[in-house]
């Protein structure tokens, strides 16, 4: 099975960090298609009638000042700064907002990211052998299927505006200026739009396509889940021996802690529940130390080694076994751990030290 079938899982949110880090980002040329397709309807529709009239007027006097214009360096520089000054103003602004529009929406498909390194010249980029390869790998397919549908769309498009418009060109023949512009504007204003919106189209199934290979190209195998995870995590290995180390430690604190309680309630066999109560100390009875089955034996056995008494309650057991370790008993038990309390004070009495209470 090649690499390219064992990659099946999506890609883990630390992988699509690290390709953003490196450059590999989400960037559709259809959708910066449309948003110049829209500066450049903004500027011509909306800015270009307010600025056009002086462009008009400037012209209009070089024009007609043509012939009387001296024919020295001088003459000739001064009337072409002056065109190319009414050019300026004419065309800087449509660019302007081309270029905002072009700008923002790089930045809103890239999410305000700037990679430096992806402006440097690369070799793979201008060779022609490179070029070959992605040629020959049918890399270039999906987009050269792209620029047929693109081209499909905008042909039908002109079509349906164009049919109606047609047998009225003769018409339109012997008209003033005036009428033929507006005529010219109106068409203009309807075959814009009408690109645009087919633009807006091309480039949504665009970014989807384009979001659909990014992920596809950054899926990983199972493999790489779990290398990824041990970066990320540690070795599930170690953390689980860490992990039994720790249980062991708490274990031995535990087992030690036997040693200081005053006594074991157990169930007789499966639970061990030590406490601990100082005299004067004003807090409740405190659990030490728990366990079931093998270490309620073990507690026991510590128990009798260190003298301390052992009294059989099961449903006490029971239930202090649920608590927590070193908390104190609840108020609904008082009543019977301090008669056992009292039972074991009364038993650790000199006459009554000789065997502890089974």
């Amino acid at each position: 099975m090649s690499d390219s079938d064992d990659k099946t899982e999506a890609p883990s949110s630390q992988r699509l960090q690290k390709a953003r880090e490196d450059g590999q980002i989400v960037m559709s040329r259809e959708a910066m298609n449309f948003v110049a397709l829209l500066g450049g309807f903004a500027g011509i529709f909306m800015v270009l009638p307010y600025l056009v009239t002086d462009f008009i007027h400037v012209m209009q006097v070089l024009m007609a000042n043509a012939g009387t214009l001296p024919m020295t360096q001088g003459g000739l520089l001064h009337s072409t700064d002056h065109a190319i000054a009414a050019g300026l103003k004419l065309a800087v602004p449509m660019a302007a907002s081309v270029a905002a529009l072009c700008l923002g929406g790089g930045f809103l498909q890239t999410g305000f990211l700037i990679h430096p390194e992806s402006l440097l010249p690369k070799f793979e980029r201008i060779s022609p052998l490179a070029g070959f390869k992605r040629i020959a790998g049918g890399g270039t397919l999906p987009d050269t299927f792209k620029a047929l549908a693109k081209f499909t769309i905008f042909a039908v498009v002109l079509w349906n505006i164009s049919k109606n418009v047609i047998p009225s060109v003769p018409r339109m023949v012997g008209l003033e200026p005036a009428p033929l512009l507006k005529i010219i504007s109106d068409l203009g204003f309807k075959a814009a739009s009408a690109m645009i919106l087919a633009q807006l189209v091309i480039a949504g199934f665009d970014i989807f396509w384009m979001r659909f290979r990014h992920i596809s190209k950054l899926k990983m195998s199972r493999e790489d889940l779990k290398d990824e995870y041990k970066n990320t995590e540690g070795d599930p290995h170690v953390k689980g021996r860490q992990k039994a180390l720790r249980a062991k430690a708490a274990r031995q604190r535990m087992m030690a802690a036997v040693k200081t309680a005053t006594v074991v309630v157990t169930n007789p066999t499966h639970y061990a529940v030590a406490l601990v109560y100082e005299r004067g100390g004003g807090g409740a009875p405190r659990i030490v130390a728990k366990g079931m089955d093998d270490v309620a034996a073990r507690i026991r056995d510590i128990a009798q080694d260190n003298r301390i008494p052992l009294v059989t309650n099961p449903p006490l057991a029971r239930a202090l076994f649920t608590l927590p370790l070193e908390s104190e008993i609840p108020a609904e038990h008082f009543k019977v751990v301090a008669a056992i309390i009292a039972y074991v004070w009364k038993l650790k009495r000199p006459a009554s030290r000789s065997a502890p209470l089974r």
